[in-house]
């Protein structure tokens, strides 16, 4: 610091980055970013570098879910502009996974990669094989949105080649491989699509049974030469340059982890003490890798993904039951989010059979949900699932619509007293379920429970589809 300069002050730091956490909780990103914009342009001199990192961190998420992927892009690419910034491994990671679909929205392919090859290398020193094959199958996912199928392929050779062991990933390489055939730059691929007739057989997975069809009944497939070279492996991870403005870690930072995944509850929790900002002590989290792919699975199932969400929920449910004591948390989320998003994709009968499945690992995940493992909103998020499957039953009408009565009256009594608002929304969707139990208009007798809660609200009830709710954020902060 220079002779005049002033310190930060810890106090309004505090404060402001509660004010952004809050802001962002309740939807108000534009009003973080400026928060945050505001704070960081009046600083006279250079912060703690971790605290630093904090303010760069959360400009770049208010940014990104404000949806100004330009802002966001240009901080993951060039680091902070104006101080040093120390930013965990984890949490940067994650920034450059974020800044990979802030790039394709803004149809940057190039930087798009640039990014997801720091997110890959990062994941590679500080995680483990899945968290490797989550950021690869990001990047493989945005840039087949954009048709650069010619980039996505690179990373779908990973997957392909990486993911022994990791099915649902590696399925997805095949999957993605035969888009980049069909738009005519795959050619390369098609002995590597073909290498893998075997394994896709024997591998009953939504993207495996795609990938094997294509590869069957495909006139492109079928008519290429067979004397493509054996295809290269995936090129093995070189050390990169530092990206502009962010120290590159060699070994896992000490400080608390701040990933953006963790924001909005780790700031609620934000203290001044001696050594600077530092995090209350409270419940034990989950480990944070797999909170991160809680959230990536949540961020594919919110941007309309629903089977590649699928698919990376159920390759948390492996990790997590892979480590011999999975966390119900995780377990229990993972399963929430894999029933909605094989209901979104279609695959109700799917849905089904994970949900009444009492011998698979989706099992602990159901037991989870059902007994208080997950916080509330989880617990209504779930009833609303399990609402709409009782509704679709062929068995016991009675049985169905007084199961249908109990999980909906939870959630509307909820709903009265947490966000009155969806209150419409929750008994328009309770109508609509007891319309296909009883296949029209139910009797008096079979919507009482409905009518009380119709009169309870006594305003209008506009027609509308079914109410969903998006699951909580991947944080233990509502014990």
């Amino acid at each position: 610091m220079r002779e005049g300069e002033k310190a930060m002050d810890r106090n309004a730091f505090v404060e402001v980055m509660n004010e952004a956490s809050g802001m962002l909780e309740s939807g108000q990103a534009q009003e973080a970013l400026a928060r945050l914009t505001a704070f960081d342009n009046a600083l006279l001199a250079a912060p703690e570098p971790q605290d630093y990192g904090w303010v760069v961190s959360y400009r770049f998420r208010s940014a990104f879910a404000a949806g100004d992927f330009a802002q966001a892009l240009h901080i993951a690419e060039n680091g902070p502009a104006r101080f040093p910034a120390d930013i965990p491994p984890a949490t940067l990671a994650t920034m450059y996974s974020m800044a990979v679909e802030a790039a394709t929205s803004l149809g940057r392919a190039e930087s798009a990669v640039t990014m997801a090859d720091r997110c890959i290398d990062l994941r590679r020193s500080q995680g483990g094989p899945e968290e490797v094959l989550m950021a690869a199958m990001t990047a493989c996912t945005l840039l087949g949105d954009i048709e650069r199928h010619d980039l996505a392929s690179r990373y779908a050779q990973l997957l392909i080649t990486e993911g022994e062991g990791h099915d649902e990933h590696r399925a997805y390489g095949y999957y993605a491989i035969c888009g980049a055939i069909e738009h005519g730059v795959g050619g390369h691929l098609v002995d590597m699509l073909r290498g893998g007739h075997d394994w896709l057989a024997t591998h009953d997975s939504e993207f495996a049974r795609e990938a094997l069809g294509y590869l069957e009944n495909s006139p492109t497939v079928r008519n290429a030469a067979s004397s493509f070279p054996p295809p290269a492996e995936f090129p093995p991870p070189v050390d990169l340059l530092p990206a502009a403005g962010f120290p590159q870690p060699v070994d896992p930072l000490p400080p608390v982890d701040f990933s953006p995944l963790l924001d909005p509850a780790q700031t609620a929790l934000l203290q001044v003490s001696d050594t600077g900002i530092a995090a209350v002590s409270g419940p034990k989290q989950p480990p944070a890798e797999q909170l991160a792919g809680g959230e990536t699975a949540d961020a594919l199932l919110e941007a309309q993904r629903p089977a590649v969400a699928a698919a990376a929920y159920r390759a948390l449910i492996d990790e997590a039951m892979s480590t011999g004591k999975p966390d119900p948390l995780i377990v229990g989320k993972s399963v929430l989010g894999l029933l909605m998003s094989l209901i979104f994709d279609n695959q109700v009968g799917e849905a089904h059979a994970v949900w009444i499945d009492e011998q698979g690992p989706t099992y602990l995940g159901v037991w989870a949900l059902e007994n208080g493992q997950t916080s509330v909103h989880d617990s209504i998020a779930y009833n609303l699932v399990a609402a709409f499957l009782h509704s679709l039953s062929t068995g016991d009408r009675n049985a169905s619509n007084h199961a249908v009565d109990t999980l909906m009256g939870r959630c509307v009594n909820w709903a009265f007293d947490k966000d009155a608002q969806v209150v419409p929304a929750m008994l328009n969707t309770w109508r609509r379920h007891l319309f296909e139990i009883h296949e029209g208009e139910p009797a008096p007798e079979y919507r009482w429970e409905l009518t009380q809660a119709e009169q309870r609200w006594g305003g209008p009830l506009p027609e509308s589809g079914l109410y969903w709710m998006r699951p909580y954020r991947w944080v233990v902060d509502w014990v």
